[in-house]
């Protein structure tokens, strides 16, 4: 990395489990601060402890707010405490990442730049359980393709320009959103093809033989969200991001039907993906749920 990049991971925790001190850990040599964001967390309070412990700056929200307004007061805390950052990495709690992400990441980032890309963001060509949309490819990089925030390298150029997370969002989408803004703002989303993250959005569904199908299945709460926030953004984005908006209605639509057939749990699931989807017609925003 070059000598004029400073980068800090800002980590989003909401009941954490014990991957929430092996994510900092994963990342404190990668870069030059970490901040946990405890999003009003009734429980874990002893792991984010071990966080500050292993040198990572913790601020706590009193309320669950969801993951936008942790990652906006997250990125705040990050910049207000070090006004040469020119990079935020996010995390969630349970995204480690492996030995020389953050570099693979600037490097690609680099490499767009000068084939004449502005870049908005970069994300690892490799993410587990999720597929990655549409890229060009090149030696170094590649371009396009919707990221995720887990593991997603963000320019402070960006952040200027695009300005905050949507807070009312609360959680899913709230990725979805941004990319869409900075698009629409003149940046572009650059891959990484040789990084990759172990980030799973979900559990795997297991039959009763033991067998494990290739897909995840999320809580029920976030099917509300889901489809709440796809109706929110198909309207916020869909005229001028028209081929995203038919391939997000097409994936949410067939991801529901297939664990609706093969997932326990579907009656409580197809609850609250109707719920959401009325939600959504009647423009509800915030929260949180669950």
């Amino acid at each position: 990395m070059t000598s004029s990049f400073r980068a800090a991971a800002v980590i989003t925790a909401y009941r954490p489990g014990p991957s929430l001190p092996e994510a900092v850990r994963s990342v404190l040599d990668q870069v030059h601060h970490v901040v946990v964001v405890d999003d009003g967390s009734p429980s874990g309070s002893e792991l984010v402890d071990e966080c500050e412990a292993l040198g990572a700056a913790v601020v706590r929200h009193g309320v669950n707010r969801g993951i936008g307004a942790a990652l906006n007061t997250g990125i705040g805390a990050a910049r207000s405490g070090d006004r040469t950052l020119t990079h935020v990495l996010t995390m969630d709690q349970d995204s480690a990442l492996p030995d020389g992400y953050v570099q693979a990441l600037a490097r690609a980032e680099r490499a767009a730049s000068r084939a004449g890309i502005r870049v908005g963001m970069t994300s690892p060509g490799d993410i587990a359980t999720v597929r990655r949309g549409r890229t060009h490819g090149h030696a170094d990089f590649a371009a396009g393709g919707e990221p995720i925030q887990s593991g997603l390298l963000l320019p402070v150029a960006t952040l200027d320009a695009v300005g905050a997370f949507d807070e009312s969002l609360v959680i899913d989408g709230v990725d979805t959103d941004y990319w869409l803004r900075a698009i629409d703002a003149g940046f572009e989303a650059v891959v990484a093809p040789g990084a990759s993250l172990d980030h799973r959005l979900g559990q795997p569904v297991v039959l009763a033989n033991g067998r494990q199908l290739p897909f995840v299945v999320a809580s029920q709460f976030r099917y509300h969200y889901q489809w709440r926030n796809l109706v929110l953004l198909v309207r916020r984005h869909g005229r001028r991001h028209p081929r995203w908006a038919a391939g997000a209605v097409v994936r949410a639509a067939r991801h529901l039907a297939i664990v609706t057939a093969v997932a326990p749990g579907r009656r409580g699931r197809l609850r609250e993906a109707f719920a959401g989807l009325r939600a959504g017609i009647r423009g509800e925003t915030g929260g949180p749920r669950g």
